[in-house]
């Protein structure tokens, strides 16, 4: 199930095949058209700059982001009215997920929600039902091998002192974990450090893993699947290991 890991998907949106180049476009664009509700300038949208920063790396086109920017601030007219929601679930072998929506339609998004979770031996819950599994954290993914670092320990002081509360040195690089207020003081100080990340943001962290049984695997794969197939689901969260 590595292949739906964070650092997997970041990997697979700057390589995404032509096929399946649109589906990401369209689910980019919701996410800028949301952020952008906040102010146009991602000098000062916060939020805003961590999604177009996403949106270049998975080269999306300039003119592309600048459209779902007018659609937020109003400079569209015609722009379609987007809303944002949060679902929680349980999905097969005691796995919880936690999905987010940015969609035109929501009756569309959850009967399609309760479709995926139902078919692959799962199902939705009610507000709070798995929330209480996980925590809200900012994370600053980078791409940056141990060795590469002249000093690891100073460096980790440094994100320390900027409102690091956790890093995690993994093969593919080091994920920093922070409140979701200090989100932008760290990742302000990794910029000034000389690193660029590959993602920013806030997200929905499990308290705990758990692995999944033999027997649930496939099921889960195919949830997970399915959940990244559509176009509605923004991001998602689970609380299975790799």
């Amino acid at each position: 199930m590595s292949r739906h890991s964070k650092w997997s998907k970041i990997k697979g949106a700057k390589g995404t095949a032509d096929q399946k180049r649109a589906a990401v476009f369209t689910k980019l664009s919701r996410m800028i058209t949301i952020a952008a509700r906040g102010g146009g300038d991602p000098g000062t949208n916060f939020k805003l700059r961590l999604v177009i920063d996403t949106a270049k790396g998975a080269a999306m086109p300039k003119d592309t982001i600048d459209r779902a920017i007018a659609k937020g601030t109003g400079a569209d007219k015609e722009g379609v009215q987007l809303i944002e929601d949060t679902y929680e679930g349980f999905g097969p072998g005691g796995s919880a997920f936690i999905v987010e929506v940015v969609t035109d339609k929501k009756n569309r998004a959850y009967q399609d929600l309760k479709h995926a979770f139902i078919e692959h031996g799962g199902n939705l819950g009610g507000s709070g039902s798995v929330a209480w599994m996980f925590e809200r954290r900012g994370v600053v993914r980078l791409a940056v091998e141990r060795l590469k670092l002249k000093d690891e320990s100073e460096f980790e002081l440094k994100l320390i002192d900027a409102g690091a509360e956790d890093i995690l040195v993994e093969d593919e690089g080091i994920t920093v974990y922070t409140k979701p207020d200090e989100l932008k003081a760290v990742e302000e100080k990794v910029r000034a450090m000389g690193f660029t990340p590959e993602s920013t943001g806030l997200e929905w962290i499990p308290k705990e893993k758990i692995t999944p049984p033999e027997d649930a695997r496939a099921r889960l794969e195919a949830l997970q699947d399915a959940l990244d197939e559509m176009e509605d689901v923004s991001e998602y969260y689970t609380n299975v290991g790799l």
